[in-house]
């Protein structure tokens, strides 16, 4: 319905507002023991504002989305957004007051003093021309205040992309969107009056800034994560070129993990020599180095590569016939002549005995023969 204020009905004496400030003030001092720091307690206020304002816009934005954005189609003013344009400016007063009080260092002078002063004015001349109908439509841009507020009490609940996105849709498209409405209808909407429409333009840079500084704390929290990621890495590769340098076993091992010690040292003692305080950095690389060696040893398992061709060498042994048995097949082994003259020439090499090279000539040159007789009479 639509509500007609009498001239004694100012800010001070509206029965509204005054609850309105009595409740915040309560909550505040309810509230704030629940919360340890100052940031805080800070916006214990916003939060239940924010959470206020954007419950009450909810019905005028539904009549204007329903409607495809058309501005004439939502609710006029009437009681319950008379009493929210009310409520919005006790927040904007017990803000400052409370503040000064029991939170000053958080009290910015453009977000605090600036913005709340301001306001205060903007909602006292909406009430005032009967407009707190389209007050309350653009309270539904207080939802990123409220994401803010609500990360600011409990940052577990800080989401920088969801703030960013709805900043975006309510006071940047959609403060443009009405703007623009306002121009364009005010003769439906404002009855002539360009009020609303310089009001939303002179806000609007406000918003922008705003929004330019979010983007710009995006970035900067960007390059200092990969800062800060690059200098870990950097810091963890210098302690292990350190580690690596400067640590020393104390049994160093071969491969196959037997210590390996010089002749002169007793079984107690390392092949390595003790470092000096300060090494030179020639036993830094040597000691860099064998490590270095030992790492690819154990990386690649060459011990256990070698374990495992002893093993394919084994089954192959297994696998084929016994030489015996092959020479036997051929003649040359077992019962042949030329098989132990060779032997008996091998053992008088090893023994450094004389070799008959007459005798030897003969005997093989008989023994070849009759292998020769052998392998034709079988093959007939």
């Amino acid at each position: 319905m639509m509500i007609s204020l009498p001239a004694t009905d100012h800010l001070l004496h509206s029965t509204a507002f005054q609850s309105a400030l009595v409740a915040l003030t309560l909550a505040f001092y309810l509230a704030s023991p629940h919360f340890p720091t100052v940031k805080q307690r800070s916006w214990i206020l916003t939060t239940i504002s924010s959470a206020v304002m954007t419950i009450a816009s909810l019905p005028l934005a539904y009549d204007y989305f329903s409607s495809y954005g058309d501005i004439t189609r939502i609710q006029q003013s009437s009681m319950w957004t008379y009493c929210a344009c009310r409520f919005f400016q006790a927040y904007l007063i017990a803000d400052i007051v409370l503040g000064l009080l029991h939170y000053r260092s958080r009290v910015n002078w453009l977000t605090g003093w600036v913005h709340h002063s301001v306001y205060v004015l903007v909602v006292e001349y909406a009430v005032r021309m009967n407009w707190s109908h389209i007050f309350c439509l653009c309270a539904i841009m207080e939802i990123p205040t409220f994401v803010l507020a609500i990360a600011a009490i409990n940052p577990n609940l800080r989401s920088d992309v969801l703030f960013a996105t709805t900043f975006f849709l309510t006071r940047i498209v959609l403060h443009i969107r009405l703007g623009l409405s306002f121009f364009l209808q005010r003769t439906r909407v404002t009855e002539g009056s360009m009020g609303p429409g310089i009001l939303m333009a002179c806000i609007f840079p406000l918003h922008a800034f705003w929004f330019s500084g979010c983007v710009k704390g995006f970035v900067k929290r960007s390059q200092q994560g990969k800062k800060k990621k690059r200098v870990a890495d950097g810091n963890g590769a210098v302690v292990a070129r350190r580690a690596a340098l400067t640590r020393t076993p104390e049994h160093p091992s071969m491969p196959n993990g037997t210590p390996t010690t010089s002749p002169s040292a007793s079984p107690h003692t390392s092949s390595f020599t003790s470092p000096s305080p300060r090494p030179s950095t020639f036993s830094r690389r040597r000691v860099a180095l064998r490590l270095a060696m030992r790492q690819r040893w154990d990386q690649f398992r060459l011990s256990r590569a070698g374990r495992h061709f002893g093993e394919m060498q084994r089954r192959l042994r297994d696998v084929l016939p016994m030489r015996e048995l092959v020479y036997d097949y051929v003649g040359i082994e077992r019962g042949d002549m030329a098989g132990e003259i060779v032997r008996k020439v091998g053992v008088s090499m090893n023994e450094g005995l004389p070799i008959d090279s007459t005798s030897l000539a003969a005997r093989l040159a008989s023994s070849i023969s009759t292998s020769e007789g052998s392998l034709s009479s079988s093959s007939s």
